[in-house]
């Protein structure tokens, strides 16, 4: 007996083994309990996705013995022979190769006798847009005026090539794509059956390559258990596949984060090597970009694969690259992608557009490039103050009843020798004074726990937050703009005498936050407000209506509550604000230097 392959040995049967199409299963099965069919159906949607497993299980339903059911008995003449495909009463029509005009008048022309087996004539008639203009004319007539005993079910998929005077015959349903979840179930409990090994990561792949269709799955399963029947790996089904694995790309994007050239070009030949077309390479790069950019806005979302997730590599990634990076590569590998389908070396064309990705400018370099720029900055500044101080001591100074007489800043024949000739006052910048808010001196608050804060929440207290939040101000606070917008994305949920909680609908907000430099800048702002170091705890969104529920439950109880905390360990490399501190110093120290201190006045801040 020859092999039956997956796709075809685990089609279908009844309406309880389709899987997905919850909605159009529901309709269905109402309609044949309750007699009420149409007399022409149109099945719309992607390839695999069961138009036509449905359309075969309702012409099942419709002749089976125990008729009116919402499932067919898969026992009785009519139902078998209809799965084997004898029976002739059920006619299966391919219109991609029978889509002439007459092909449809036969069928006009045998629609009138009545059925020989069954209740029903069926007519499954799929890829039903490749018919003619003259085969759908012909059509429409018979679904203008059907005979009593026959079901036209109309497969497609691209239902607007079909004319809407057939569409406005038939009641519509539109099939959506199966997703990778149920997929992934669903070859579990194929493999679990036949007593194969696998890796649960292997499955979720072969899912999400079939990009919503079960057939495609179920063939690519089928490969892969003849390549390794033992027990099926990720790395079989990439091989098989053609596909990249997620750590290769991560690592590639690793590399243009920290200009490491040598490992780029030795992962692109590595991966050349093992058969990946330079384009498939250009695409995973492209997905695993978007994926880094979904989950910096969003979060944890069904819409980025697990396993992209559960890599090391990824989360760290997330944190270190800025989202406008992202975009301006998404971009560039956009454009790349479009000039290697005509070239005459992709591999070539790989290798150079991904080292440009390393070339950085203003907007890409991040703090590391900010930070380079203030030295520059600063380097200029220390310049023009050498030539300012040539000037100063050009200055005679005054000598009146034995005493030396010393120009003060004030004085005004300094200012106009100070500035006078090349020297503009616009090459020498002091940092503005005016409107200039000075944060106090840092002061860890005392940790408060969730319940700590609970226990002593009121709306008072909570009121009273909200309206010092309502005076985060950035532009008062320039320096400070990017912690401020921060702690004003977050939502004050429950506050005491004693320190608040903080939320954020996304947890990617509470990691930015968390991190050492902006959660002590967050704690000068808010001793700033309350004019006292005040305790505040972050948390997400979700973890924070988990911990209140639970809160709740406890003392409903009467149990002393104990909920759990939320810590997130952030590693911070190099804190950039200390650094910019330091120069800042240095800076101050080389106009005392210059000028003596006497003639310089120095406002902390």
């Amino acid at each position: 007996m020859s092999y039956n392959a997956l796709y075809r040995a685990h089609r279908p049967q009844k309406f309880s083994d389709v899987v997905g199409q919850v909605h159009i299963v529901r309709t269905i099965q109402n309609a044949l309990k309750h007699e009420r069919l149409s007399h022409a159906y149109l099945f719309c949607g992607p390839r695999g996705t069961g138009k036509t497993s449905i359309a075969k299980i309702i012409a099942k339903a419709v002749n089976c013995v125990n008729y009116p059911t919402d499932e067919p008995c898969n026992e009785c003449v009519n139902c078998t022979t209809i799965t084997n495909g004898s029976n002739s009463d059920v006619f299966e029509i391919d219109a991609a190769s029978n889509n002439g005009v007459d092909e449809i008048r036969e069928i006009r022309d045998k629609v009138k006798y009545a059925p020989t087996m069954g209740r029903y004539k069926v007519y499954i008639i799929d890829e039903v847009h490749m018919l003619s203009t003259g085969a759908f004319n012909a059509l429409l007539k018979t679904l203008e005026e059907p005979p009593k005993h026959v079901i036209f079910i109309l497969a497609t998929t691209e239902p607007h090539k079909i004319p809407p005077t057939i569409i406005s015959r038939c009641q519509r349903f539109d099939f959506k794509q199966i997703s990778t979840k149920e997929i992934t179930q669903h070859l579990s409990e194929i493999l679990t059956s036949q007593n194969i090994e696998f890796e649960e990561d292997a499955v979720q792949l072969v899912a999400e390559l079939a990009e919503g269709g079960m057939r495609d799955a179920l063939s690519l399963l089928d490969q892969v258990i003849s390549y390794s029947y033992d027990k099926i790996l990720i790395d079989d089904v990439h091989a098989l596949s053609g596909t990249i694995a997620n750590h290769q790309l991560l690592q590639i994007i690793r590399g243009i984060k920290d200009l490491d050239f040598s490992t780029i070009i030795d992962l692109i030949q590595e991966m050349i090597d093992q058969g990946k077309e330079a384009i498939r390479i250009i695409d995973g790069l492209i997905n695993v970009y978007r994926d880094l950019l979904m989950y910096q806005k969003i979060g944890n979302s069904s819409n980025i694969s697990n396993l992209l997730i559960s890599d090391e590599l990824f989360i760290p990634l997330t944190e270190e690259l800025r989202s406008a990076q992202i975009v301006q590569y998404l971009f560039k590998l956009n454009k790349l992608q479009n000039e290697m389908r005509f070239a005459n070396h992709p591999e070539l064309m790989l290798e150079v557009g991904l080292l440009s990705l390393t070339e950085t400018d203003s907007e890409m370099t991040g703090n590391k490039a900010d930070y380079e720029i203030e030295i520059n900055d600063l380097k200029k500044e220390i310049e023009v103050l050498k030539r300012l101080v040539k000037k100063v001591e050009s200055i005679p100074t005054t000598v009146a009843s034995n005493h030396t007489k010393i120009i003060n800043q004030d004085d005004s024949q300094f200012k106009m020798n100070l500035f006078q000739e090349d020297t503009k006052v616009s090459d020498f910048k002091l940092p503005a004074t005016e409107d200039h808010i000075i944060l106090p001196e840092h002061i860890t608050p005392e940790m408060l726990t969730i319940e700590q804060v609970l226990s002593h929440a009121s709306k008072q207290a909570r009121d009273n937050v909200l309206e010092k939040w309502s005076q985060l101000n950035p532009i008062k606070m320039p320096e400070y703009k990017d912690v401020i917008v921060l702690l004003q994305d977050g939502s004050v949920v429950a506050a005491s005498d004693e320190g608040f909680i903080l939320t954020y609908k996304h947890e990617p907000g509470c990691r930015r936050l968390l991190r050492e430099d902006n959660k002590k800048i967050a704690e000068q702002i808010v001793a700033y407000l309350f004019g006292r170091p005040y305790a505040f705890n972050v948390m997400p969104e979700s973890f924070w209506l988990e911990q209140r529920q639970s809160y709740l439950e406890q003392k409903k109880q009467g149990i002393e509550p104990r909920l759990k905390q939320y810590s997130q360990d952030i590693k911070n490399v190099i804190n950039y604000n200390e650094e910019v501190q330091s120069k800042k110093d240095d800076f101050i120290d080389n106009i005392v230097n210059l000028y003596g201190a006497d003639l310089v006045n120095i406002i902390d801040e």
